[in-house]
């Protein structure tokens, strides 16, 4: 069984920035074969892990029923298709989900897709998913179980406050939940004491990814998390988090 790793947060927070270290970390460390879901319509997994992809999810779903031959069953269908806009890499495999071109009701192919996704992802050994900002499919029930979730936050209150109305969806959904964790993303400090008393409450830990010159350079060139020198401080400070979230695994 696959063991899923997934990211939330507001928009803007680095949230994908993280999950594509993950990737980087994983790979590193040979825990191969790795799952790459980007569910954020506005996907930038594909160029934070330095890959290119011709189609998304969103577009299998566009074409599920117009083109589907009569003969095949549905599910049976979107397999086929979903297997074939899987982006492999040496590392790692990605699917990105995309935005949908029109607006319709997809519910019967939503509930294949998840169904399709879960079968495939129970063939490698770790899932790695970029949520979109916000909650919205978290709400939807396109996962059903997480082993971890890393809730992204920068220092600012909104965006804590967001992290902390993600933790409270969490628990009126039907949503398997192992372990959730707060990051505060490109921080300059500590938060106060008694900030992180109150967090902990929701939180199982809260960790501190330091402000990164680096990181932001990454972003204003379109480079990949595998250009980051050893001496990144993001990426010095996510990969000890991340040592001791898969330790024994």
């Amino acid at each position: 069984m696959s063991y899923i790793v997934a990211f939330a947060g507001k928009g803007g927070v680095g949230k994908s920035t993280l999950a594509a270290l993950t990737v980087r970390y994983l790979s590193d460390k040979r825990k191969r074969p790795i799952l790459v879901v980007d569910a954020d319509p506005n996907y930038c997994l594909p160029e934070l892990l330095g890959v290119s992809i011709n189609r998304t999810l969103a577009s299998v779903k566009e074409e599920a029923l117009k083109n589907k031959p009569e003969y095949i069953p549905l599910d049976e269908w979107l397999e086929i298709q979903v297997n074939k806009i899987i982006t492999e890499s040496k590392n790692f495999d990605l699917i990105v989900m995309g935005r949908p071109e029109r607006d319709g009701c997809y519910c019967a192919v939503n509930n294949v897709l998840k169904r399709v996704i879960k079968e495939i992802s129970g063939n490698y050994n770790y899932t790695v998913v970029d949520n979109e900002a916000g909650m919205e499919h978290l709400s939807r029930g396109i996962l059903n179980k997480i082993d971890v979730l890393f809730t992204v936050s920068s220092p600012a209150k909104s965006s804590i406050q967001a992290a902390l109305r993600i933790r409270e969806l969490l628990k009126e959904l039907n949503i398997s939940l192992e372990k959730i964790f707060l990051v505060i993303n490109q921080a300059q400090k500590k938060l106060d004491e008694s900030e992180e008393k109150y967090l902990k409450r929701a939180f199982e830990d809260i960790y501190y990814v330091y402000f990164d010159r680096e990181i932001l350079n990454l972003s204003e060139e379109g480079k990949s998390v595998f250009s980051l020198s050893e001496g990144s401080v993001s990426k010095e400070n996510f990969y000890q988090i991340l040592e001791v979230t898969f330790d024994g695994r």
